[in-house]
Formats: structure tokens, C-alpha cells, sequence
């Protein structure tokens, strides 16, 4: 039997494989739900939708359950296999007895009619569109409706044919804290000036993970109010470290007017408690480091060294102004270090880095001339070279800032050292006195230690790369939190690959260049590859460490090179309808016993025309592979099974009168 199948959904082709704990039956009656919940080996009986239940049997009794059910006439059931994406088994698919049929417009109504009576379909509803239809599958039909629709979609009058699957939805996981309901970063919609969009899902995320305790982010910074109830909690704080006072608490100094790390560590990892603010990563641990935000060589190697030991994510908030920094051989090097063999886990560290808030380059070498102005002393000019060297080292993770306006965040500095952008607040980055469409950021702040934002211990005032940065930081640790073996690098793969490409056309307001679209890699020099989605990363991060568990465990039965003499091409479908390319399919069995892996094979036809093959093979299966480029035409041909080292596997060869005329499926 196949082992894969195909699922057509929105002009997508899925390819999915059978649930090996769920399948679904119809119970129109309580009498049926009773019956089945006698079953010795049904565990769950769960209402799915209507009179749609999923059923868990005991382990690996799947088949047995059904062919019991389908087998007893009193029941008299109509059952199904659940399925999901091959290699994503976090995404479950449930079937109803019914499928949606499209025809082309063209196609007459006596066609219609003898298309649905030859495959036994049982018309329960006509569209508005008049030619798309709801049918039901029965029992003559002899397929379930994933795999009649495939049979369905040869045909040339068929504009598409798709299951009637059962969607399911809940409400994303909401906190109770009182004042997340601000936090429009964390969870958006439309009002003023903000976007539904504008945010990075993080209710979405949530439902995955929340963040685990062993996993700790660290904020070094200028202190931070650890009184504050939300860094507080059980196992919160861990190997906090003054490198100013040379002590074990980094609590703020008032006179110095420490006023940053607070905040910071709120958007990263505010405790949910419900009271005031949620952090990115509210599960995760908090490792508070300061430090004066001015250090030499030695101190920043302590510093990281220290750091980097006890932590798996790290973020920094501060950056140089609009000059050339170069980092010393030592801490580069450290740097390189520690994001690819460092962190708690030896697996590389992430290191997140504010680009900044200067609307200036974060690297110009090239530079003569660039105004900018600083906080305190106003207007000044760069007359050499620009080189923001943490932020630009090639390991670390870039942050810039978009809008609640999903636009760029006007200060937010820029190049092609972005990697991500992250939502914050709008400020006019050369005139204090203009004022610009954007939110602010609502976070913990200073109350009985440092200085406060505003007067109280939360603040709606944050903003900056500086509140961009500890976002990242934070959907990095629930990366990690989901699937500690991760690696550094893959994790800021995960991050990039992961966002959503926002656009701003709009020319900058003081240099008025355009750098808010994408080049042909997917990069803008404004957000990098696109605004992080925290949703989407976890997601991934999640069916990442289904598939290398899957790997891991084919390859602990890796078979010898002598199991491919039994991996064997036994039948194809050649142009199902004379005229209908691209339908035809080949079908490959693997006769021995162990899994055989085809990553790299391909398929190639007597034109040298390519399919590459992926996946697994499980032993005494048969795997249907539809073809794309390779051809299977009903004059003759050949096509050849290569391993990868392109070596012959299996090869087979027709003529036009080897073809079947009944469904043109040749055998060999």
C-alpha cells in the first residue's frame, strides 16, 4: 500500500501520509457513539465536527479499530484515515465523507453527470457559481474522497477537485495581565494609527510554547529593578552579575540615571503573572548583566565570557554612535566564538544587537559626510567612515524597528547587516519636534530602583531598536524552548526564513532614498528579510524537530546498498488522458525490509528531463511520486530510477501499444 498520498487544497499539492494514532467515522446515531466506546481498544472518541468523531485506538491498532467498525453491520460506519503533511506531524488533517468538484466552464451538463455517476458520487449541494459542486462519497464509490479527488483531477473537464476537510479553530491564548491588552506588538488590531498586521503573533506562538525555565535570555544592560513583580517568579533569575559594582545584584543606580534595562527585560521576558505587562518569553529564565554601557576590551570579554556560558540567548540594547568601531581581534573573535559553539547548550548562543537609532548606515566605509543627532548635544557630523562593529558582525542578529504602521520606524538605522526588523514606537530622527504616526511600547519599568519612564512600574513610553531587540531575543529563546537542538545558526536561519516581508515605498524622511523593498534574496536594507513572526518561527522550529527525530530514527536502520536491488519501478501512469500533461505518476516499491532513504535519487526520462525524489521508503511499501519534469508520453519512452551517485537503480521502457487504453496505467 502507499505510504504517501496527495492532497490538493487552494492549488497546493500536499503531500501527506496516514495518522498513525487518529482516524474519523461518521456517527449519526448515540446508539453507534455508544457502541464504539465499548471497543476494548478505543482510548478517545472526541466530537470533531457535526457528527464527525476522532478515535484513538491503543497503540498501533489503528487498522484493526477500522476494519472492525466498517466490518459491523449494526454500527455500519463510514470510516477514515486522519492524515498530515509528510514530516510535519504537529498539522492533522480530518476528512468528511465529501468532496468539492469544480468543472471547467466549458464542460456540458450531461459530462458532469456522467463523471459523477461513473465514480458514484452523491450530489448534496450546487454552489452559486454553477458549475461547483459538494458531492458525497458512498460506498460503491470505493475511495475516500482524498484519493478520489486525485483520480478526479485528470480529467481535462475537472478545474479542481478537493476534499471537504474540517477546519478547526481556537482562540489564540490570550494573558490576563491587565495592561497586555496595550501591548500591541505582542497581539495588534486595527485602530489608530496601528495595523492589525503590525504585530509579530505572539498569542499564536503561545499556544506552542510560552517558554521554558531552562531556557535563560540574558539583558546586558545598565541595570535592572528586580523588585519589579514581573522579573520576579519562581526559578526567574538566574547567575545575575554587576560588572560596575563587582557584585551579585545589577540592581539600577539612581544617581547615574539608569533607566534602561528594566524595560528591555520586560519586552524579552516580563513574567505572566496577571498583573501588568507579558514578555516575549514570559516562561523563560532572566539573566540580569551590568555593566556602565561603557567598558574596554577586557571588561566587554568578561562580560561575554561570562555571559555566554549561562545563557542560550543574549541581547543587547546599546550600540555606538554613527562612527567607525571596528572591534578588536579578541572580541570578534569571542564573538564568532561564542554564537557557534557557545551558550549553555555548546550549541552556539544567539546573539541579538540593536542596530540602532540614528537613521544612519550601520556600515560606510565609504562615508564623507553624515549629520545626525545626538540625544544630548544636538546636531553632529561623521566625516569618515561608519562601522557599528557588534551589530555588523557577520554571527550576530541585527534588529531594526518597523511601525505600528508597518512601516520603517524613521531613527531605526539601516544596511545590509539587517537581518530582522521587529515593531517599536516613531520618532523624528534629526527634529525632536515633529511629530510621527506610531504606538510606543508598553513594558515594565523602574520603580523602586533607578529612573522611572513615568511614575509607577510600567511605562508606556518605550520604543527604539532598543525595544526591537529584546522582541527578537525573546521569540529566539521560545525557538529553543520547542527545540532545544537547535543550533545557533539555525536558529537565526529560523528567524529570517520566518518573517513577514513588510513593505514601506515611501522615501526616508531625511535622506530620501527607498530601501524598503526586497532584492532578489529577499533582503531590504531597511528590515532585513522582513518583520519577525514569532508564530511562524516556533512553527517551524517544531516540525524541524519532527523531521530530525524522523531522520534519526530511519538512520539508526540505515540499509546496506544491497536493499536498493529491491527498490523497484512497477507501474506508471503514462498521460492519463492523451492531451493532460504533468499527471502523469509512477509508482516505486521498496521490497526490502528496511526503510530506504531517496533523498538525492531522481528520475530521469529518455529526453535526460530530471525529477529529483525526497523522503523515506518504508520496507514492503509502495510510494506513488508524481511527476514534474520528466515526461511519460503516450508515443514510448524510457525512464530511469538513479541513486545519488547517479548510478542505475531500475529503468523501464514502453511503446505506445504497452499502454493501457482503460486509465493508460502501464505496468512492468
Amino acid at each position: 500500500m502507499a505510504s504517501q498520498y496527495t492532497l490538493f487544497r487552494g492549488g497546493h499539492e500536499i503531500v501527506i501520509e496516514k495518522e498513525p494514532d487518529y482516524f474519523t467515522a461518521i456517527l449519526p446515531h448515540a446508539y453507534q457513539i455508544e457502541d464504539v466506546q465499548k471497543l476494548p481498544a478505543v482510548t478517545e472518541l472526541k466530537r470533531v465536527f457535526g457528527n464527525i468523531f476522532k478515535i484513538k485506538p491503543t497503540e498501533d491498532a489503528v487498522d484493526e479499530v477500522m476494519d472492525r467498525m466498517r466490518s459491523n453491520h449494526r454500527i455500519s460506519h463510514v470510516v477514515h484515515h486522519a492524515y498530515h503533511p509528510a514530516g510535519d506531524a504537529s498539522t492533522r488533517y480530518y476528512i468528511t465523507d465529501a468532496l468539492v468538484v469544480s468543472f471547467v466552464a466549458s464542460t456540458s451538463i450531461s459530462r458532469m453527470q456522467e463523471i459523477a455517476e461513473k465514480h458514484a458520487l452523491h450530489l448534496i449541494r450546487a454552489y452559486k457559481e454553477g458549475s461547483t459542486f459538494l458531492f458525497q462519497v458512498t460506498e460503491k464509490s470505493g475511495k475516500n474522497p482524498v484519493k478520489l479527488s486525485v483520480d478526479l483531477a485528470t480529467y481535462k473537464e475537472v478545474a479542481f477537485a478537493e476534499p471537504n476537510l474540517i477546519n478547526r479553530y481556537q482562540p489564540a491564548f490570550t494573558p490576563t495581565d491587565q495592561i497586555f491588552k496595550n501591548q500591541w506588538h505582542l497581539s495588534a488590531w486595527d485602530g489608530f494609527q496601528l495595523i492589525k498586521d503590525a504585530d509579530v503573533k505572539a498569542t499564536q506562538a503561545w499556544d506552542y510554547t510560552r517558554g521554558r525555565r531552562e531556557v535563560v535570555v540574558a539583558i546586558i544592560d545598565d541595570g535592572f529593578d528586580l523588585s519589579h513583580p514581573d522579573l520576579q517568579g519562581e526559578d526567574k533569575i538566574v547567575g545575575a552579575r554587576d560588572f560596575s559594582d563587582g557584585d551579585l545584584w545589577p540592581i539600577p543606580n539612581r544617581t547615574r540615571g539608569d533607566y534602561h534595562g528594566t524595560p528591555c527585560a520586560g519586552v524579552a521576558i516580563g513574567e505572566m503573572n496577571g498583573e501588568g505587562i507579558v514578555g516575549m518569553a514570559p516562561g523563560c529564565a532572566f539573566m540580569p548583566i551590568r555593566f556602565n554601557l561603557n567598558a574596554d576590551d577586557n571588561l566587554l570579554y568578561d562580560i561575554f565570557d561570562y555571559t555566554s556560558k549561562k545563557a542560550d540567548v543574549i541581547s543587547c540594547s546599546w550600540g555606538p554612535v554613527p562612527v567607525y568601531t571596528p572591534l578588536s581581534s579578541l572580541l570578534f573573535n569571542q564573538m564568532t566564538e561564542i554564537t557557534t559553539t557557545g551558550g549553555r547548550r555548546g550549541k552556539g548562543c544567539v546573539v541579538a544587537f540593536a542596530a540602532g537609532n540614528f537613521n544612519a548606515p550601520v556600515v560606510d566605509v565609504k562615508n564623507k559626510s553624515f549629520w545626525w543627532r545626538h540625544p544630548r548635544n544636538g546636531m553632529k557630523q561623521t566625516k569618515g567612515p561608519i562601522h557599528n562593529a557588534y551589530a555588523s558582525h557577520p554571527n550576530v542578529v541585527c534588529v531594526s524597528a518597523s511601525t505600528s504602521l508597518n512601516e520603517k520606524a524613521a531613527y531605526s538605522n539601516w544596511g545590509k547587516e539587517i537581518n530582522v526588523c521587529a515593531p517599536s514606537n516613531n520618532w523624528h530622527p534629526t527634529s525632536p519636534q515633529t511629530k510621527l504616526a506610531g504606538r510606543n511600547i508598553w513594558t515594565a519599568d523602574n520603580d523602586k530602583y533607578g529612573v522611572g519612564y513615568e511614575s509607577g512600574p510600567y511605562t508606556g513610553r518605550f520604543g527604539g531598536t532598543s525595544s526591537a531587540t529584546p522582541v527578537v531575543a525573546g521569540i529566539a529563546a521560545l525557538i529553543i524552548s520547542v527545540n532545544p537542538t537547535l543550533s545557533g545558526d539555525q536558529i537565526r536561519e529560523i528567524l529570517q526564513s520566518s518573517c513577514d516581508k513588510i513593505v514601506d515605498k515611501n522615501p526616508d524622511i531625511v535622506l530620501g532614498h527607498k530601501k524598503g523593498i526586497y532584492n532578489e534574496a529577499g533582503h531590504s536594507e531597511w528590515f532585513g528579510y522582513g518583520k519577525v513572526n514569532a508564530f511562524e518561527a516556533v512553527r517551524k522550529a517544531f516540525v524541524l524537530k519532527d523531521q530530525q527525530k524522523e531522520k534519526e530514527e530511519v538512520t539508526r536502520e540505515e540499509p546496506e546498498i544491497s536493499s536498493l536491488k529491491g527498490l523497484k519501478i512497477i507501474a506508471a501512469m503514462i498521460n492519463p488522458d492523451r492531451n493532460a500533461s504533468q499527471q502523469e505518476y509512477i509508482l516505486l516499491i521498496n521490497q526490502s525490509n528496511v526503510a530506504i532513504n531517496l533523498e538525492g535519487f531522481a528520475l530521469v526520462d529518455h529526453l535526460q528531463r530530471k525529477d529529483t525524489l525526497s523522503g523515506f521508503i518504508g520496507g514492503g511499501s509502495v510510494l506513488k511520486f508524481m511527476l514534474n519534469r520528466s515526461r511519460l508520453t503516450n508515443t514510448g519512452g524510457a525512464l530511469s530510477l538513479l541513486d545519488t551517485d547517479m548510478q542505475l537503480v531500475d529503468k523501464i521502457e514502453f511503446m505506445t501499444k504497452d499502454a493501457n487504453p482503460k486509465g493508460w496505467l502501464v505496468t512492468f
